[in-house]
């Protein structure tokens, strides 16, 4: 079996109503979404005219426009210069030292916070793992060295009452250990 590239056009619409176009190719990243077009199956027949099957626009009804454009930007990015994995553990001790491509550098901070949660909520619902890796290494870097306080306003988590705090330190003892 041949493996040529997918040319085909795929049209996502967000919660909002907005369309976005991009390459059955680019698409076949995120998975839940190359799964429900039926994108990864492999040549069944022998043939080679799969990829002139028209394919239906898919509704991605927990998407936002804003949030869409930003995957549609990386999804067609990632076509041109797929992203580097990411090291386990971490090679560095900054985000640029991690991820040293300066396209996903840029990426990743030229959105505020509160649309990098909305991507990489997007990213996991549309399981698309580099995108997710991206952004769970720029919110890594971005709560290292911060207060609970701080980690608790920079994520928009509730305070606890006292009770639910005793409880928490009580379920996950290990967290507030000292270390020598």
């Amino acid at each position: 079996m041949t493996t040529s590239k997918d040319t085909r056009e795929v049209t996502l619409i967000s919660s909002d109503k907005q369309e976005f176009k991009l390459s059955a190719e680019a698409v076949k990243l995120a998975r839940m979404v190359a799964s429900s077009l039926n994108l990864i199956q492999e040549d069944d027949d022998g043939d080679e005219d799969d990829t002139a099957a028209e394919l239906d626009p898919l509704e991605l009804s927990r998407v936002e426009g804003s949030v869409l454009a930003k995957v549609v930007e990386y999804l067609s990015h990632y076509l041109e210069e797929p992203m580097k994995e990411i090291p386990q553990p971490l090679g560095g001790t900054t985000f640029n030292e991690v991820m040293t491509q300066e396209w996903y550098q840029t990426y990743a901070y030229g959105m505020s916070d509160e649309l990098l949660f909305q991507v990489l909520t997007a990213a996991n619902y549309m399981e698309i793992q580099p995108l997710l890796d991206l952004a769970c290494l720029r919110v890594t870097f971005q709560l290292q060295g911060k207060s609970a306080e701080e980690i608790r306003a920079i994520l928009n988590l509730p305070k606890l009452t006292p009770e639910e705090e005793a409880r928490a330190r009580e379920e996950h003892r290990w967290v507030f250990e000292e270390t020598s």
